[in-house]
């Protein structure tokens, strides 16, 4: 009979209890061009999602993210690499919360001067080569990496003269395939616009 009532008890307790949370990055430093990837481990499987919120070093929050999980130790990587266009340099903290258990970790995004181009870059390219591209539209796109600091061209100032000359435009279709990664197509562009090979 007492062994009874403490197995019930014991039963009692543990149906009660909630379960631990544990969450880390996969680095501590991540870089433009870096996928966030973050590790949960939870003590048993409920009928909850985690949620967590994303602070930057400005107390900016994101909206709510809800990940639903199915096993005790899972790891979600974002689709979406980091972007000058879209992330600032600095500290971002990571609440987390799962069936009223909270847990946090944080990690640094530095500019490194690694240069990553958004994706949206790629889909115009793609739909401007499936017609006759003009130099004055490669020009338009080179612009818009310049002015949104995605590629630093020092003293860059814009011109009515516009020159790209056509073995460029074979590369951008490469780059466009991901036969040249971001970064190297990125400093190409630097490197011809400052020779006056390129004139955007």
């Amino acid at each position: 009979m007492l062994a009874g009532i403490i197995s019930l008890v014991i039963g009692i307790q543990y149906s009660f209890a909630t379960p631990s949370l544990e969450i880390s990055t996969s680095k501590h430093v991540y870089e433009y061009g870096d996928l966030l990837s973050i590790n949960f481990q939870v003590s048993e499987i409920t009928s909850h999602s985690i949620t967590i919120h994303i602070t930057d070093s400005s107390n900016k929050t994101s909206a709510p993210i809800n990940l639903p999980i199915d096993k005790l130790n899972s790891t979600i990587t974002s689709p979406f690499p980091f972007y000058k266009t879209t992330f600032s340099p600095g500290t971002y903290r990571i609440d987390a919360v799962y069936s009223n258990t909270t847990a946090s970790t944080s990690f640094d995004l530095i500019d490194s001067g690694k240069i990553a181009i958004p994706a949206e870059f790629k889909s115009l390219v793609k739909t401007l080569q499936l017609g006759s591209p003009t130099d004055k539209s490669y020009a338009g796109i080179i612009r818009e990496l310049i002015n949104d600091g995605i590629i630093s061209v020092p003293s860059y100032s814009q011109t009515d003269q516009i020159h790209i000359p056509q073995w460029f435009k074979k590369n951008v279709q490469w780059w466009s395939d991901d036969s040249i990664s971001d970064n190297d197509f990125g400093m190409s562009i630097e490197y011809l616009i400052q020779k006056g090979i390129i004139q955007v």
